[in-house]
């Protein structure tokens, strides 16, 4: 995923307090492991993003197996990268040889990954099996695909006390985070939170992460006068995010217009044209595009333009 505002504010959201965001990641009780802190990752770069340095890599130690070290690189992407794997194994190998738990001749970390993905369904993990031939390659990874967690079911773990309320930002990307009730008893719970600047973060990292959702409009009515000010960053994320749903929206209703004028044109487009169409981001050819509706001879001439 690259590094935009929603990287940034997902990374920041993990660690309002990392311990607790673990426990749900990993789906782990918290006194099943110990977190020892985010790893110093400067110098081992990302594969396929040289010059990103990942600052959520964390520490960890089982305690049933008396504080084996363990690192978790943590990734989170807007939506799956369908060469994530490949990625994270160079990235976990780059860790094995570059990082280790103390000074030991021979000690090393062992090693995981896991991945959040705030839209779509990933599929990181592989197995890669040949047994007649003794060959293994395979790498678990703990994968939360957001659009297919339960709101509902989270917003009941953070009221039971299982969960912590630090992972209130996440539930408008969730099943179900766009019914005006669960965001009253949302609301209700993020109340609660004792801390000013606290509470101020949760709902400003709520409200960013609504603009990736199908509820952004009833989550910003339902947070309209939310206290966001004790957080210049998250005030940031948040301006960010309404600027670029408001080029998303201008981008949509410009492949629209390409596909109705152009049906008029040449008659309905196929599979493969309306596809290249869907997949244009740049508004500035759409736009060129419309303007060459009239003059050119087909579909395929229309899409030479550049």
């Amino acid at each position: 995923m690259p590094d935009n505002h929603y990287d940034q504010a997902s990374r920041f959201a993990a660690r309002l307090d990392a311990a607790a965001f673990l426990a749900w990641l990993l789906n782990l009780p918290a006194a099943e492991f110990g977190f020892r802190g985010w790893l110093d990752t400067r110098g081992v770069p990302f594969p396929g993003a040289p010059d990103r340095t990942s600052d959520t890599v964390a520490h960890l130690t089982r305690a049933d197996e008396a504080g084996v070290p363990w690192l978790v690189a943590i990734e989170f992407q807007t939506k799956p990268d369908p060469e994530m794997f490949g990625r994270l194994l160079g990235y976990l190998s780059e860790l094995w040889m570059e990082r280790k738990p103390d000074a030991e001749r021979g000690s090393r970390f062992h090693l995981g990954a896991a991945v959040v993905n705030l839209t779509g369904n990933g599929l990181a993990s592989r197995a890669m099996n040949w047994p007649a031939a003794g060959l293994l390659t395979q790498l678990a990874v703990a994968e939360r695909n957001l659009a297919s967690e339960s709101a509902a079911d989270l917003l009941a773990g953070i009221e039971s006390g299982r969960w912590s309320r630090v992972l209130l930002p996440w539930a408008p990307l969730m099943a179900g985070g766009d019914q005006p009730d669960l965001i009253d008893y949302w609301k209700a719970l993020a109340e609660a939170e004792p801390n000013t600047r606290r509470k101020s973060e949760i709902g400003g990292l709520a409200l960013v992460f609504a603009e990736k959702a199908s509820g952004r409009d009833t989550w910003q009515r339902k947070l309209e006068g939310w206290n966001v000010e004790e957080s210049a960053l998250v005030n940031s994320w948040i301006a960010r995010g309404k600027e670029i749903g408001r080029e998303i929206g201008s981008v949509e209703a410009a492949r629209r217009t390409v596909l109705r004028l152009g049906a008029k044109r040449f008659g309905g487009a196929t599979p493969t044209v309306s596809m290249a169409i869907q997949t244009m981001s740049d508004h500035g050819r759409l736009e060129r595009i419309i303007d060459r509706i009239f003059d050119a001879a087909s579909w395929d001439d229309l899409l030479t333009t550049e």
